[in-house]
């Protein structure tokens, strides 16, 4: 069995246009509907975006115009007050109009409820009234409807988007149901492990359906097979939401792709909801598509790093970051690194080694000499003990800090009393975040749907990743939408799943529990000992 599979079962314990556009095309054209169902291109996805965020692209600044006040745009967008599709709403006896572009260019113009009447918009006399706030006849609009400055290309991607709003539908929707994936193992060394997934996904919504589902929607699900490698894994994911027409993805395991399925879910805009990973995609910009719940090897090992410079004997010490080669170590080694430097301690020195060829008894003549006080060590399991027994023999007992995903099963049969209260590993979970009510719930369905009891942790990372996405369908309400789902998410604080720790994600945090719990080992018992509750990832 490969590391990286060994690694994957331990981690599961608003309004524009341009000046240079071209003259405005007959109006029965530009109001003509797509010929079939398609998905956004680039340009019509960077306009709902500015319909519906009110953000510019590239980071472009859209600024809102109330009154005399300049506000940001993203507090008043169009959405906001016309409709998630554009069709227009009646809100504190101010109508805001129907903005689909079919409307905007019917021939024989408007009326509006005030009494004021107009001809029909054009791509020009759009762009008027969104800066201007002038209607097509050069009458003032109502002063509730917002003057807006954004950059030309902004303006343009926004009419694109105009143009397709009112055929912009969320796959995977009906009446009555709710089309979602999930991405399981089903053959390989995990094969099992995904079965014992598959089991509970599919028992926790049948008891949700069984009990009216949401809204009186049920939720149909669908699998998709992980593949050989990550370019399939994420081919068959691809292949099962286009044949299914998926609204979202609900739990199930990255399997190493996680690049390619983050990469999935923002080109096609679906949502991914806790897949299990310790590779959390979180670079900038921010993927608003995929939630973890879990922390990664980046925020465990930041977590220790804030544990690390919180300790009085280790302030402005010198410290160590040593790693052996591949992604995860060394994306575990630079999130230390870089959070001890926004932590205010010296930055740390980089070793790497490579996987396999581990000499500890050099790594302790080369490092003891040095005056490091803290060794921060990401290696395969066993090579940490192998460093604890080098280092006690040379009579040199630094602070270090392990990743308990890391660490092989003779971590602590290594740690010897001259590195009492000096030896502290991350966790991403304990025991105690399972609760009454939350077992009671996983152990009713059990009972019900008698489905094997296997590989409990990551039956509970299905059951927590099934039972937070019902509660966001919950929150999202009758009017679903994948942005409304992605709003209830965002919404989401201190929620408890019952069987994992808190979650709090937010429009800028896509892991829900960022951090970790310290404990160190007893040299005595040989046994984890907690040294303080959960640990913060980041730096506040």
């Amino acid at each position: 069995m490969s590391r990286t599979v060994k690694l994957i079962i331990a981690c599961l314990a608003l309004a524009g246009a341009c000046l240079a556009f071209t003259p405005d095309a007959p109006r029965a054209q530009q109001a003509q509907a797509p010929a079939a169902p398609r998905t956004l291109t680039e340009q019509e996805r960077r306009g709902k975006q500015v319909y519906l965020r009110g953000e510019g692209a590239a980071g472009r600044e859209i600024v809102a115009v109330v009154g005399e006040i300049d506000v940001p745009g993203s507090t008043v967008t169009c959405a906001g007050c016309h409709g998630a599709g554009g069709e227009g709403k009646t809100e504190g006896g101010v109508t805001a109009g129907n903005l689909t572009w079919s409307n905007l260019l019917k021939p024989y113009g408007h009326t509006h409820p005030s009494g004021r009447k107009h001809g029909p918009f054009t791509e020009s006399s759009f762009i008027r009234a969104v800066t201007g706030g002038v209607d097509p006849d050069g009458n003032e609009m109502l002063v509730a409807m917002p003057r807006y400055r954004l950059a030309p290309e902004d303006m343009a991607d926004l009419i694109a988007y105009l143009k397709r709003i009112e055929f912009d539908r969320d796959p995977g929707l009906t009446e009555n149901s709710i089309k979602v994936g999930a991405v399981i193992p089903a053959t390989g060394p995990l094969a099992e492990m995904g079965a014992a997934m598959r089991d509970v996904l599919s028992a926790y919504f049948d008891e949700l359906n069984a009990r009216g589902g949401i809204y009186s929607r049920k939720v149909e699900l669908k699998f998709a097979a992980t593949g050989a490698d990550a370019a399939s894994t994420a081919a068959n994911a691809k292949a099962l939401a286009e044949r299914e027409q998926l609204f979202a993805f609900v739990g199930g395991v990255s399997a190493g792709a996680e690049r390619e399925l983050a990469a999935l879910a923002a080109e096609h805009e679906t949502p991914f909801v806790g897949p299990a990973t310790l590779l959390p995609q979180t670079d900038t910009p921010l993927n608003r598509q995929v939630f973890y719940f879990m922390p990664g090897v980046a925020e465990q090992s930041r977590a220790l790093a804030n544990f690390a410079a919180a300790r009085p004997e280790l302030k402005g010490a010198a410290a160590a970051v040593v790693h052996a080669g591949g992604e995860l170590y060394a994306s575990a080694a630079a999130a230390a690194a870089d959070q001890l430097k926004q932590a205010g301690a010296p930055a740390p020195a980089r070793h790497t080694y490579a996987r396999g060829a581990f000499d500890a008894a050099a790594l302790v003549r080369q490092l003891k000499p040095s005056g490091a006080k803290a060794v921060f060590f990401f290696g395969a399991g066993g090579d940490e003990a192998a460093l604890l027994r080098e280092a006690s023999a040379a009579g040199w007992t630094p602070h270090v800090f392990l990743l308990g995903s890391f660490a092989g099963p003779d971590a602590s049969a290594a740690v010897t009393p001259a590195f009492k209260d000096k030896v502290f590993l991350s966790f991403p979970s304990v025991p105690s975040d399972v609760t009454p009510e939350g077992m009671a719930e996983f152990r009713a369905l059990h009972a019900k749907y008698k489905f094997a009891a296997r590989h409990t942790s990551s039956q509970l990372a299905a059951f927590a990743a099934a039972r937070t996405f019902a509660e966001a369908l919950k929150r999202a309400g009758q009017d679903l939408s994948r942005e409304r789902l992605i709003a209830a998410l965002e919404g989401l604080y201190d929620f408890e799943t019952g069987v994992t720790p808190h979650l709090t994600f937010g429009p800028n945090r896509r892991v829900g529990a960022a951090g970790a719990y310290v404990v160190t080992v007893d040299p005595e018992k040989k046994q984890y000992a907690p040294v303080g509750g959960w640990v913060k990832a980041s730096s506040n």
